[in-house]
């Protein structure tokens, strides 16, 4: 099954093939790596690598 998404960056339609949460896609328009953050209805939202996550403030 195949649903779309809509980028958060670019707002362009991202195809997602049996997406599930946490799942990682990149945008086709803007290349921006996304993560699918709810399923009902799938929402994408940035993709933060674990050396990326800034650092909490002190």
């Amino acid at each position: 099954m195949v649903e779309v998404a809509k980028c958060p960056v670019c707002g362009g339609l991202v195809e997602l093939a049996n997406p599930w949460v946490g799942l990682e896609v990149e945008c086709p328009e803007c290349g921006e790596g996304l993560r699918v953050v709810s399923l009902q209805p799938p929402q994408l939202y940035y993709a933060v690598g674990f050396e990326e996550e800034p650092l909490p403030e002190e």
